[in-house]
């Protein structure tokens, strides 16, 4: 996927933080569907540069499509499986209604306590999937 990001922060000679503004499914075409209020978020994240842009530079970002549905698949598709997983187990294991939901919650939990760890440790270790491509 590429976008546009400006550089808020160098960060080192070889990383930059950038502001991305968010990208929705309506494309916030307001003009033309009438508009539906959804706000225009701006994210922060860290980026490779190599092309040795500075403060304020509006630049082209390329994000690595691998480790976005990597991150993707980690943060909205664990804690819900998780959740069945652990609601089956649950069940084959002859507890109630009641408190095969309580040990889906459990995991449900867990699914999303191991997505924030692994944020943390994408963050930590500078595994960045963008990379600033070229200047304006």
């Amino acid at each position: 996927m590429i976008q546009k990001a400006v550089v808020r922060k160098i960060l080192d000679p070889k990383r930059a933080e950038i502001e991305v503004q968010r990208q929705s499914a309506c494309g916030h075409d307001c003009a033309h569907c009438g508009g539906c209020g959804a706000p225009l978020e701006r994210i922060q994240a860290v980026a490779i540069n190599h092309v040795g842009a500075k403060v304020g530079d509006v630049v082209t970002i390329e994000a690595e499509n691998g480790q976005l549905m990597r991150m993707a698949a980690i943060v909205y598709t664990l804690p819900l499986l998780l959740f069945f997983v652990f609601f089956i187990v649950a069940s084959l294991c002859g507890l109630g209604e009641g408190a095969a939901g309580g040990c889906g919650g459990i995991g449900l939990i867990a699914g999303v306590a191991f997505a924030v760890g692994y944020n943390k440790k994408v963050k930590k270790s500078g595994g960045t999937p963008f990379t600033i491509i070229k200047i304006g």
